[in-house]
Order: structure tokens, then C-alpha cells, then sequence
């Protein structure tokens, strides 16, 4: 048994050792990089990075501890027979995308992924971009790893494996329990979050993040997703449907001014599955939050307003970035992508404003980490920057020490700055800390409760607020990032699962104007706010102002491979898998052409990107 447990121990250094080789690897051919990092940031990379080391081991240690449990009755000859051409398969695959991912960052800026799959079918036209010589030498270098890997498992791992002798049931029984236990390195241990890229993010300095990746994680994760983030829609030929967005997306000049300082501060508060169904400022049926009604008084409230996906990972990219939800995928998913995308913290970071994000949370959920960081965010608060008594709910901090937090950073910050806080207590299970308000244990009224907690937070906090300063120095812009199919058990694709509030407030808006009432929805939120700046928004190209009578007046919104367009006179959902209309209201065909061409552009610019 000992004996079984040795190998799975060394086998297990033999691969720890090898990622953390490869990533040295990685540092020293990339040196026009990683030559500008400090020796710090050198071992931070390692350091960190070895958390992906480790899950990718566990996928390996996985199948040989099955191997090791298969084979309890037989002795280590006839184990080896099977293990060593199994580590040489491996070998030759993982130093095979470790060599190719050296010469793919310098051209591409990301970490290899399943991308190169693309063009497999074309090696010719794959290789041209490097030097015959650099092929060869590239081609060489696998070999020689390869070769150095397969002699170090020879002596090292060939002759314990060969003590091996057949064991019990007992042996058997531990290394199933043992085997099974892989689960906690490849999921990157016990929290919410799974293993994701945005794990080993720790720097502003974006090669840092990248070196710390492990590529052939990085590969494996492509490639399950692969089938999800490859899915294009053609509706009709490119131009006619990019002629057609464009048109959509036409800024025009002309914009009603209603912030009237100069330069003020921006707080932009995201909350949890605020649907306007339990909003009564907007009408909601389930009225479950007083406060915010009573904040819509003295503020501007958007009332014919749309979420653009159906989760938080979505709904932020679509606030802070201006960018839709897509229908099978999210693109925070590949930080590749998300590198690209524009984002309100670098547009206010680029304005000398201080920019940070609160989140009572994992930060490393839905791979935020890397967004943020990839965004240019300087400060990025999370539940471990809070004391570990206040670590009381399933996902982290509860929204009142939350806003607590943020209100106590409002008074000591330098002005001016942008920050952007996203609650959670509000989120499944919601249990919060609070006598229930609305009787019953469904789940739909413990929604109603929590939503109706951090209504209550939101309301402490605008009650501090509003006795300094940085009510009349602040625009607040208050938005879900998505709605909910409670109460009233919406169906997945349901309009009024969709629709969100949205409220502007402060010292520095206008008081004659208390309503907007154009159609919008959340990627609107950038060229709405800079507009109102007197700031460019040409980065984010699905964004418009929507203070300007001249723009075109819609709403769009994606869910499970399917989509919405709204406009003032029709409103359709569309499903992509029937190719069907599931609902409908007034002449809506010309408006399912026009969603149609805005589903082909935003996935064609997905895939691009």
C-alpha cells in the first residue's frame, strides 16, 4: 500500500515540477517582458500560478490514481506498461502547446488557447509567420523536453513503480478515497468559485497575470468551451447586418445636460437582482423596496429600462464595458477577450479620476478578478479585505457591511473618483440577516426579504450620505445588473424578467428633470454617463446616449441561444434553436431583422476578438 501511495506522490512532484519548469520557460523566452518585472513579481507569478499547476495536476493524478486502483491485484511490471507510455502521450502533448504557446504570445498577447485548432487543417499557413530556422529550433526544443522528461521518469519514478506489489481491498478503498479527493486542486480548492484564470491574477501589469497562467489549463478550459464560444449566427450577409447595427448604434451630437458639475465623482452601485417586477417606483407588482422608491423622488429615474443577459458576469460586462450579453457564453470567460474590450475604469483612470470596485464576495467568481485587472481598476476590495467574523452568508459579506465599507472609503478618498460597488446578499439562498418583512418560506417571498435587506442597506447608506459632502459632490447611478424570474415564476426569456430600474442621484444633477423615459438598457450606461461628461464614447460601440432625442430608441437582450429587440411601438422574442417567434407585439418583422443583425455583429465581434 505504501508502496502505491509513494508513487502517487512522486508522480505528483514529477508534474508540479515540470509546470513550474515550463512557466520559467515561459519568463526567460518572453524576456522583453518579464525582464521589466521585479524579482518579486517574478516569484509572486510562481507562486501564484502554482494554484493552476496544481488543478491541472489533479486531472492527471486522477487517471493514474484509477489506474493505481484498477490494478490493486497485479504488480508493478504490468502497472508500468500502461503508466509509462500514458506519461510519455502526456509529455508530448502538454511540452507540445508549452513550446507553441512561446512563439504564439509574442504575435498574439494571450496565452494559448483552443484558437490554433483553427488552423490545424492549414500548417503551412499556420507556420508562415515564423522563421523556417525558429520552426526547427521550436520543433527541437519539444524534443529535447520530451526526451529530458521521459529519462527523469525513468530514473525516478520507473523503479519505485517496479516495487510495486498487488495489494488489498483496504489499498484499494484509500486510493479511491484518495483519488476522489482531486476534486479540491482542479475545482482551485473548497469556495463557490471553480478554478478560473481571473484565480491567478494578482497584477495591474497584464503579462504578469498571463505568465502566472498555466497553459495547458488555459487549453483544456478553451476547449470545453469551445462549441459555446464558437457559435455564430447568419442571418443575412455580413455588411447588410453590420450596415444595420451601425445604424442602431449611430451617436449623434445633440444631449440634454443634466449633470451640472464639471467633474464630479461617480458612484455606480449594482444590485443584485433588482427586477423592476418588485420595484414599485417602476410599477412592480411586489413592492419590496421602500427606500429606493423613495430615493426615485428626488433623483432621475429611467423607467423603461432592460437588463442584456440573465447573469451577473453578463450584466456587469454590459454596465462597466457597454458590451451585450451573449446568448450560449460569456465572454468574461476568456480574459483574452475581455482584455480587449473598453471599460468605464480605464475611460475615468484615463481622466485622473481614483478608480475601485467593492464586492462582499469572492472576487475570483465568474473570473471578475481578471476583468477588473484587465480593466485598469487600481483598487479591488473583496470579502477578504473584511474581518473573517463578518464572513457570515454563503457568498461572503452581507450588503449592510458592504456599504459600511464604501461609505468609510467616500470620506478619506481623494477626489475626484469612480467607483463601482456590486451587492449580493440579495442572491440564492437569500438568507439575510433580518425578522422577514413578507410572510412565507417559499423561495420566492425569502427573495422578496433579501431584496428588501439590502433596499434597507441602500437607504442607511443614502441616510449618511446625504449629511456630508458626498451627496453634493457624487452622480450615483443605481442599476441591476440582471432580473429574476421571481416572483411570479417568469419564464427564461420573459420581458418582464428583463426589466430593471435604473436611478440617477445627487448633488450634482439637474432638479427639473425627474424622468427618462426612452428605451435602454445597461450597455447604454457608458455613452450616457461620458456624454454627460463631455467625454468621448466612440470605444464603446454598442453604447448610446440616451439623452439624445437623435438616437435610435431600442433595448436588446440575449438569453439561452435566444434574443429580444424592443422598440417604442413593437416588442419581439426571438428563439434561435426553433426559429421561432415566442412572442410578440405590433409590426415587429422589420424589428426582428433588426435584432437579428445585431445578434450576427455582436457574435461575429465576440469571435474576432
Amino acid at each position: 500500500m505504501k508502496q502505491r501511495l509513494k508513487v502517487f506522490g512522486i508522480y505528483t512532484i514529477f508534474w508540479i515540477v515540470f509546470f513550474v519548469i515550463a512557466r520559467l520557460l515561459f519568463l526567460f523566452y518572453e524576456y522583453s517582458f518579464s525582464f521589466n518585472l521585479s524579482l518579486k513579481e517574478w516569484l509572486l507569478v510562481i507562486l501564484n500560478g502554482l494554484r493552476m499547476d496544481l488543478s491541472t495536476t489533479g486531472y492527471i493524478l486522477g487517471v493514474v490514481g484509477l489506474l493505481l486502483i484498477f490494478t490493486s491485484f497485479t504488480n508493478g511490471k504490468w502497472i508500468n506498461r500502461i503508466l509509462h507510455p500514458f506519461t510519455f502521450i502526456i509529455l508530448i502533448i502538454t511540452t507540445s502547446i508549452v513550446i507553441v504557446d512561446l512563439e504564439l504570445y509574442r504575435n498574439w498577447g494571450y496565452r494559448m488557447d483552443a484558437t490554433p485548432l483553427l488552423y490545424i487543417t492549414k500548417p503551412k499557413e499556420a507556420m508562415a509567420s515564423t522563421a523556417w530556422w525558429l520552426n526547427i529550433l521550436l520543433l527541437l526544443s519539444t524534443i529535447a523536453i520530451v526526451f529530458l522528461g521521459s529519462l527523469m521518469y525513468k530514473r525516478k519514478i520507473y523503479p519505485q513503480v517496479l516495487k510495486i506489489k498487488k495489494s488489498n481491498f483496504l489499498t484499494t478503498f484509500l486510493l479511491l478515497i484518495l483519488t476522489g479527493s482531486m476534486i479540491l486542486p482542479i475545482r482551485g480548492g473548497i469556495g463557490i468559485a471553480p478554478m478560473n484564470t481571473g484565480m491567478v491574477y494578482f497584477s495591474e501589469n497584464k503579462f504578469a497575470n498571463h505568465a502566472a497562467i498555466n497553459v495547458i489549463w488555459n487549453v483544456m478550459n478553451s476547449l470545453v468551451y469551445r462549441k459555446n464560444t464558437e457559435r455564430s449566427y447568419n442571418f443575412m450577409d455580413n455588411s447588410k447586418a453590420e450596415k444595420i447595427t451601425y445604424d442602431l448604434n449611430k451617436a449623434h451630437m445633440k444631449s440634454t445636460q443634466v449633470v451640472i458639475k464639471k467633474t464630479p465623482n461617480v458612484v455606480l452601485i449594482i444590485l443584485e437582482s433588482f427586477s423592476s417586477k418588485v420595484t414599485g417606483a417602476v410599477g412592480g407588482k411586489w413592492d419590496a423596496t421602500p427606500r429606493f422608491d423613495q430615493l426615485a423622488k428626488e433623483g432621475l429615474l429611467f423607467t423603461n429600462f432592460y437588463a442584456n443577459g440573465d447573469r451577473s458576469d453578463k450584466g456587469i460586462l454590459s454596465i462597466l464595458s457597454g458590451y451585450p450579453g451573449q446568448p450560449t457564453t460569456s465572454i468574461i470567460k476568456d480574459p483574452a477577450k475581455t482584455q480587449s474590450l473598453p471599460s468605464l475604469f480605464s475611460s475615468f483612470k484615463s481622466l485622473n479620476y481614483e478608480t475601485s470596485f467593492y464586492y462582499g464576495g469572492d472576487i475570483d467568481f465568474a473570473n471578475m478578478r481578471s476583468y477588473f485587472l484587465n480593466s485598469g481598476t487600481e483598487h479591488i476590495i473583496s470579502v477578504d479585505d473584511f474581518s473573517s467574523d463578518l464572513n457570515d452568508s454563503k457568498w461572503g459579506v452581507h450588503d449592510e457591511h458592504l456599504f459600511d465599507y464604501l461609505y468609510n472609503d467616500l470620506l478619506k478618498n481623494e477626489q475626484p473618483y469612480f467607483k463601482a460597488i456590486f451587492t449580493l446578499s440579495s442572491h440564492d439562498p437569500f438568507e439575510v440577516p433580518m425578522a422577514p418583512v413578507f410572510e412565507g418560506n417559499d423561495r420566492a417571498t425569502k427573495f422578496l426579504n433579501s431584496v428588501y435587506y439590502t433596499d434597507s442597506c441602500l437607504g442607511n447608506f443614502f441616510d449618511k450620505a446625504k449629511e456630508t459632502d458626498i451627496w453634493n459632490n457624487t452622480l450615483f447611478i443605481l442599476v441591476a445588473d440582471h432580473g429574476s424570474v421571481r416572483p411570479g415564476n417568469s419564464q427564461n426569456h420573459d420581458i418582464d424578467k428583463f426589466k430593471i430600474p435604473m436611478l440617477w442621484l445627487g448633488g450634482v444633477l439637474n432638479d427639473s428633470i425627474k424622468i427618462n423615459d426612452r428605451i435602454g438598457s445597461q450597455i447604454d450606461i457608458p455613452a450616457t454617463l461620458l456624454s454627460q461628461l463631455n467625454e468621448s464614447s466612440q470605444d464603446f460601440s454598442f453604447s448610446k446616449d440616451m439623452f439624445s432625442d437623435d438616437n435610435a430608441e431600442f433595448a436588446f437582450y440575449a438569453f439561452n441561444d435566444g434574443f429580444c429587440f424592443i422598440t417604442d411601438s413593437t416588442k419581439a422574442i426571438y428563439d434561435n434553436i426553433g426559429n421561432d417567434v415566442l412572442y410578440f407585439e405590433g409590426d415587429y418583422e422589420k424589428d426582428i431583422i433588426k435584432g437579428k443583425a445585431y445578434l450576427q455583429t455582436l457574435m461575429n465581434d465576440f469571435i474576432s476578438r
